[in-house]
């Protein structure tokens, strides 16, 4: 007896289940050595009845595309040809078995549905009884005894096709039914069945896992709120079963292992096979929580100082505007910057810096009464936002005043950093706001202004909004915008003031820009250089100055009367400090051809001091090429001897506050007589500007200066004047 294969074990066939069902079907030897008979008859007659079999099935459109080209249409001929000799072979054992069982399988596969497979065994089997009639018409007996056999051999061929049918499905179904569970089992959600009482009837492993419970089936038949101590599931349950109404995001919190978890829950009523059931998805979302508050806290709060930043600051006095607005009461806001912070962070280092703010933070939120909000806004810039105060205005900022008069003693103490014992000082602005007469950014604006106006005042001090400060800085805005445009407009222009020796004879010029505004007229250098200073703008208008010094002094180079005036320009603290000045020196000089020695830089001793190394670096480098220095306003600041010596000066110029009053006042006239002997002990040249009567002029002279400067001479003119004057002087 053949071993029998894996195919027949699954389906559940041995010998003894064949040799039940050849009994079912009476099929014994006898019809087995008919059908041997038989097999002799049909064997002439093959070729025909393929060609007439595969000619029915090519009828159905169905089929057609399983059978395939020629090539595969002939290989399926010839196999079904074999499959239909073995039936009347005779021989039906566990082999003959396993034979169909594979074709059974084989024609599943190719989509051959029981239906085809039935009609195919119909077509074959009206075409083979005739011809076994035919061949047993001389002895009917045998030819119904062949007729009876091939039938029950093809009623048991059918039912092995059949088995390999619900054998697939059943294969199919357990696998569909292994994944699902699979997939239940190990889906990161929890699920969780219950039947219409209530009760539990199946749960997952992440239901187990989330939270923490024994693999046990100690939760079946119970309640998911009793066995997992969360009622509320038990409530929303009972909510699907009787209004069939599905429950969303059912949240809840439990405390697992010492540690506080954040789940949601979905509930809905479901159909399995005949019963309901609910079905209870539920999630652990305590990451997902920790992310939005990690999100809500980066985009609402200050990640160094953990106070609210300028997005929440705008939704709280949103809110605190609409408040006032309702009840009547003012509002204030408070705009505090920490006096001299940079100089703690180049000092001691960012770490101490941002321990000073944290320190800040600290103490104004205890200074804090319930309903303010301090924030930072970045930086050294904080603000603090007061609620309920009186609707009386005055009243109002005498209750503000007192709060920042406390916060302003406060963060006045000393301040341990790490090693370092600090004192520090706040600048605060105030403004109050009653309901939205004024928007945000307003108030924040007028609270800005006003911190500016306690720095400007001596910092460490607290000042109220003015509205004529107000305006004061609307005008110092259109102002910047107005000298942003200056350059690209053509709006400034050089003025030349004359420079002359002991005999009046023109030796040199000063180059002092001017602003000529279509609408504001001729603007003060003194109002518009401090403003380019600290906007930025003195970088490119200083540019603009030595482009167009060098122009005219090539322009001068090609008179006779003029090529021997030295052109001085005064240089920007901040143009010195940038570490390309000395190439755009050197490159504007060389792209216009002019002698180094004709162009002579003024320099202020207070910038000099701030940057002693650097300044003298730069200076020696175009000095090396010939370019000319000027200590421009010596005396005015607090110049080391020992720096002058070693910076490559030429010249010294007496400010014109120590000539005005040189007659008259016996300090400017020691001090003038002081410049004068320091320049003459270093070998420098003296020159006195402001120059503007005849006895400031004998003075001079008296005591050695023999340069001069000022309007005694000549008043800063435009560039044709200038030269017209120097050819009348020649």
């Amino acid at each position: 007896m053949q071993s029998i294969s894996s195919l027949m074990q699954e389906i559940g066939i041995d010998d003894a289940e064949i040799t039940q069902r050849q009994a079912f079907l009476s099929l014994d030897a006898n019809d087995a050595a008919s059908l041997r008979e038989v097999h002799a008859v049909l064997a002439t007659h093959r070729d025909e009845l393929i060609e007439v079999f595969y000619q029915h099935l090519l009828q159905f459109p169905e089929i057609r595309p399983l059978l395939g080209d020629e090539s595969r249409l002939e290989r399926l001929k010839r196999a079904q040809m074999d499959y239909f000799d073995q039936l009347t072979q005779g021989s039906y054992d566990a082999g003959y078995v396993e034979n169909r069982l594979h074709v059974g399988v084989v024609h599943q596969r190719v989509g051959l549905t029981p239906k085809w497979y039935m009609s195919a065994y119909s077509k074959y089997l009206g075409e083979v009884l005739p011809r076994i009639w035919e061949h047993y018409r001389d002895d009917e007996e045998r030819g119904q005894r062949a007729s009876r056999a091939l039938l029950k051999v093809v009623f048991f061929d059918m039912g092995l096709a059949l088995d390999t049918y619900f054998h697939a499905e059943h294969k199919a179904l357990m696998l569909a039914r292994s994944y699902t569970e699979q997939i239940v089992s190990n889906i990161p959600i929890g699920f969780i069945v219950l039947d219409t009482a209530g009760r539990i009837r199946l749960l997952n492993n992440a239901v187990l896992k989330m939270f923490e419970l024994s693999g046990d089936d100690v939760w079946r038949d119970r309640s998911p709120g009793s066995f997992l101590g969360v009622p509320e599931l038990d409530e929303a349950a009972a909510k699907v079963i009787k209004l069939q109404e599905h429950q969303h995001d059912l949240g809840f919190g439990l405390l697992i292992s010492g540690q506080a978890r954040a789940f949601t829950a979905d509930l809905s009523l479901a159909q399995m096979g005949e019963e309901h059931v609910v079905l209870c998805m539920v999630q652990d979302i305590t990451l997902r929580k920790q992310s939005e508050e990690e999100i809500h806290r980066l985009a609402f709060y200050d990640a160094l100082t953990q106070l609210p930043n300028r997005r929440l600051l705008h939704e709280r006095l949103l809110q605190s505007m609409s408040i006032s607005a309702r009840s009547g009461k003012h509002g204030a806001v408070m705009f505090i910057d920490l006096d001299n912070f940079k100089t703690l962070n180049d000092t001691q280092g960012h770490d101490v810096g941002d321990e000073l703010l944290r320190e800040v933070a600290a103490r104004l939120t205890r200074n804090l009464r319930e309903g303010d909000t301090v924030a930072r806004l970045g930086g050294d810039e904080f603000v603090v936002a007061l609620e309920s105060l009186s609707g009386i205005e005055k009243e109002a900022a005498s209750q503000a005043e007192t709060i920042a008069e406390k916060i302003r003693a406060e963060l006045s103490q000393p301040y341990q950093l790490q090693t370092v014992e600090h004192s520090s000082s706040p600048s605060m602005g105030v403004s109050l706001y009653r309901g939205h007469m004024n928007s945000i950014d307003e108030v924040l604006k007028q609270a800005d202004l006003a911190m500016y106006q306690a720095k400007s005042t001596g910092r460490n001090r607290v000042c109220f909004f003015d509205p004529e400060m107000q305006v004061e800085m609307e005008q110092r805005a259109e102002l910047e915008k107005d000298l942003r445009a200056s350059i690209r407009l053509g709006q400034l222009e050089l003025y030349y003031q004359m420079q002359v020796d002991d005999n009046a004879r023109i030796i040199g010029a000063e180059a002092l820009i001017r602003w000529n505004h279509p609408q504001r007229g001729t603007v003060s250098p003194a109002q518009f250089i401090p403003l380019a200073e600290e906007m930025g703008m003195i970088l490119p208008i200083g540019d603009w100055v030595i482009e167009q010094a060098c122009e005219m002094l090539r322009r001068w180079e090609m008179d006779a009367e003029m090529r021997h005036i030295v052109l001085s320009i005064n240089v920007s603290p901040r143009q010195l400090s940038q570490t390309w000045f000395v190439d755009k020196v050197k490159d504007t000089l060389e792209s216009y051809g002019i002698r180094p020695s004709r162009l002579k830089l003024e320099l202020t001793e207070s910038f000099i001091l701030d940057d002693v190394e650097d300044a003298i670096a730069k200076m020696h480098e175009l000095r090396a090429i010939g370019i000319r220095f000027a200590m421009d306003d010596f005396g005015t600041g607090y110049s080391s001897l020992s720096y002058l010596k070693r910076l490559p000066l030429e010249q010294l110029k007496i400010d014109q506050s120590f000539v005005r009053d040189i007659a008259t006042d016996k300090s400017n006239s020691v001090m003038v007589r002081t410049i004068i002997s320091i320049a003459n002990n270093f070998g420098l040249d003296i020159i006195a500007e402001g120059v503007e009567t005849d006895d400031q002029l004998a003075f001079l002279r008296q005591y050695g200066c023999n340069r001069y400067q000022g309007y005694l001479f000549g008043k800063p003119v435009p560039l044709a004047e200038f030269e017209r004057l120097c050819h009348l002087a020649e």
